[in-house]
């Protein structure tokens, strides 16, 4: 299902929720040139490849920002539906995927890049994917919180996050965050954000230093009961 269209005169933006640990999906096309990108497809492929239909769309590349299950375990099936392109933060996530180096425009919706962010932390092969004033950041930065490191997650690294949600906050303060689930524990709905709400008000990104950051990840639970975070 559709959750919001966040759509501009030239992007249509759809934030798509089929399920999963209340994952999103995105669809991002551009209108004149009708290429689509899907970013995340989790595991309703047909679903996808409806959405972008209905919008008289093409899908012509997906994004991956990470290969956990839950955002790539219908990839290969969309794959196949469409001749999409898959772009990805390692070759093991999906047979041929394009493995962008560095940061950068990795490909085109019609006249507008899709510039690649390597972001690890999170997972070591994380990817964040920006388009116009519009960014993917899967399990890297949430509305109010940041994704989970430590054992659960193999591979992961609190320090590598640390420095990747930095980067993050070198992106303009418009900039519209658009995560891998919908976790936000506040009052009433946000299933997005931006750059310059996060940068204010997310308390992970409000923490002094590293050693502060690692303070709250440990004790997360603790301030959630205090502040009333769900």
């Amino acid at each position: 299902m559709i959750l919001n269209d966040l759509s501009t005169t030239e992007l249509v933006v759809l934030q798509l929720h089929f399920g999963g640990d209340r994952n999103f999906s995105y669809l991002i096309g551009d209108r004149s040139s009708g290429e689509a990108a899907v970013f995340d497809p989790g595991y309703q492929p047909g679903e996808l490849k409806a959405a972008a239909e209905d919008e008289q769309f093409h899908i012509t590349a997906i994004g991956v920002t990470h290969g956990h299950s839950d955002h790539v375990g219908g990839l290969r099936a969309l794959a196949d539906l469409t001749g999409a392109a898959v772009y990805a933060g390692a070759a093991s996530i999906h047979p041929g995927a394009v493995v962008p180096v560095g940061q950068g425009p990795s490909f085109h919706l019609g006249k507008h890049p899709v510039t690649v962010l390597p972001t690890p932390g999170h997972s070591p092969d994380h990817l964040c994917w920006l388009c116009g004033a519009f960014l993917v950041t899967g399990d890297l930065l949430f509305c109010g919180k940041v994704g989970g490191t430590g054992d659960y997650f193999p591979g992961s690294s609190a320090e590598q996050e640390w420095t990747s949600l930095h980067r993050l906050l070198e992106l303009p303060d418009a900039t519209v965050v658009l995560p891998g689930h919908d976790y936000y524990g506040g009052e009433g709905r946000r299933p997005h954000s931006t750059i310059g709400h996060e940068r204010r008000n997310n308390p992970f990104l409000l923490c002094e230093d590293f050693a502060a950051f690692v303070h709250l990840k440990e004790n997360w639970a603790a301030y959630k009961a205090e502040h009333g975070v769900r």
